[in-house]
Parts: C-alpha cells; structure tokens; sequence
C-alpha cells in the first residue's frame, strides 16, 4: 500500500512549529547577548579619596616604615599609635611582614579637609635591619606636589615636605619645602 502525502501532515505541521521556535530563540539570543556582556564605557574620573593623599613604599623584608602626618588644626600629630585626627587618617599600617602575606610594602595617609596652615609629611624607620629607600608621593586635589626617593636609616625621622595652604585648599606659593620638622618625635 502507498502512503499518501496526507497521512503525515502531522510531521509537516511539527517541523514548521520547530523551525519558528529556532527561529525565536535565535531572535532572543541575538538580542541578548549585548546585554550579558555590555561595551566597557569610557572610565569616569574618579575623585580622590582626600583632599591631600601621601603613599610611602619601600621594599619587601622584614622593615616597618612609618609615616607620620601633621596640620595646623590637630595639636596631635596622626601615625601609628593614633590612626585618626580632625584632618588626617592612616589608612594602613604595614609592619613589613608581621601580619601580613603580601610582599608589598606600603603606608598611605590621607587629609579629608584642608584648613589653613602648615602640613608635614614625616617618614620614621621604625624598623630597619639596615639603611634602605622609601619612595613617597605626596598630592594635593590629584596633582603631585612632590615625588621623591629617601635613604632612611633605623629610628631616622625625615621630613618629607612642608607646605602651606591657604582658606581655600590651595598651595601657598613658596611654601613648600623640606626643613626637618620633628612630628613623632614631638609626641
């Protein structure tokens, strides 16, 4: 007996029903894929995290620098046995490897206002098994106000920079310099 065309309409109807469900899922996939993994947008400029930003970095080992930060408002100079003041915060106190797994070895401070007066920046070898370099970067509203590389020998304190801003946040032209003025020490 011969099978007639009209005996499978069924199959016909199935395939075309599966071809139009191909057909929307690719649709779907199509316009969803953009979505899952969107274009990187151009990066914003982030603002700093303080208004005056001071980062000491010195090679790895067993050595703990320490920066110490002081303003015309705080009567009490900010480092490591006082983290935070009116102005000034100590975001990290990297003791070399002493808690810590990480070969980097970095202080940062930061100023969330800047009132008027004289700022020190102060580096201290507090822990020096021999004389060694500290890079520092000092910036004020995102512009560097100096970059510099420092011998720093045990229990030395160093000025890193003194400047002075005046009622608005700004640099006091000439007021910078590098005259050691005792921070740590005058604790």
């Amino acid at each position: 007996m011969a099978r007639r065309h009209s005996d499978h309409v069924w199959l016909w109807a199935f395939v075309d029903v599966l071809l139009v469900l191909t057909f929307v899922q690719s649709a779907f996939n199509f316009l969803a894929l953009p979505q899952i993994n969107p274009k990187a947008k151009d990066q914003e400029t982030l603002p700093p995290p303080g208004t005056i930003a001071v980062l000491a970095c010195w090679p790895p080992g067993p050595t703990d620098v320490d920066v110490w930060v002081s303003d015309p408002k705080d009567t009490k100079p900010v480092g490591y046995s006082r983290k935070s003041g009116l102005v000034w915060s100590l975001l990290r106190d990297d003791m070399g490897i002493v808690n810590d797994d990480s070969p980097i070895n970095c202080e940062s401070a930061f100023a969330r206002s800047t009132p008027a007066g004289e700022y020190v920046v102060n580096i201290h070898g507090y822990s020096l098994q021999a004389p060694l370099t500290v890079h520092v970067e000092v910036a004020l509203n995102g512009a560097f106000l100096t970059k510099a590389d420092m011998e720093l020998r045990a229990k030395q304190e160093r000025t890193v920079i003194r400047f002075k801003l005046d009622g608005q946040g700004n640099l006091v032209p000439g007021s910078e310099n590098k005259v050691f003025k005792a921070v740590r020490a005058a604790t």
